[in-house]
């Protein structure tokens, strides 16, 4: 072998096979599990205390990081959502004010073309009985 390490490696993997094909299988599942409940906590325990300034300078916006385009996202939407809502309810009054004054001039508009309508036909009702009535016609005077 060329160095130690390898020879350490090796050393783990035989130990490792043993325990796994002749000491594990005679384990009851119980105690299995127990010891890897403990493992795993000690696990936890130690990578806690090993790390524990990374995790008081890390704050819980850093998890959202991932999230932040999302977010941004959602924002946009909602934000364009309520300017569409709230533009539509100020330009209601807007819109009211418009509809009545057109009403309005439609309403005047209508008024004087059938005033105008009204004038005219009975000017023509007027001119139609002057020319088709069986009044006298004007006699002229005849200057010698």
């Amino acid at each position: 072998m060329d160095s130690l390490f390898t020879t350490f490696l090796l050393f783990i993997a035989a130990i490792t096979a043993l325990i796994s094909y002749l000491i594990i299988p005679q384990i009851p599942v119980v105690a299995l599990m127990s010891a890897a409940a403990i493992a795993l906590a000690a696990g936890v325990w130690w990578h806690w205390t090993q790390f524990s300034i990374e995790y008081r300078l890390s704050t819980w916006q850093e998890q959202l990081r991932n999230y932040a385009s999302y977010a941004i996202l959602l924002v946009v939407i909602l934000l364009s959502y309520a300017f569409y809502i709230f533009g539509w309810g100020g330009i209601s009054g807007y819109v009211a004010r418009a509809g009545s004054s057109i009403r309005e001039v439609g309403r005047r508009a209508t008024t004087q073309v059938v005033g105008s309508v009204t004038g005219a036909g009975q000017a023509l009702a007027n001119t139609g009985s002057a020319l088709f009535s069986e009044s006298e016609p004007a006699v002229e005077e005849q200057l010698v």
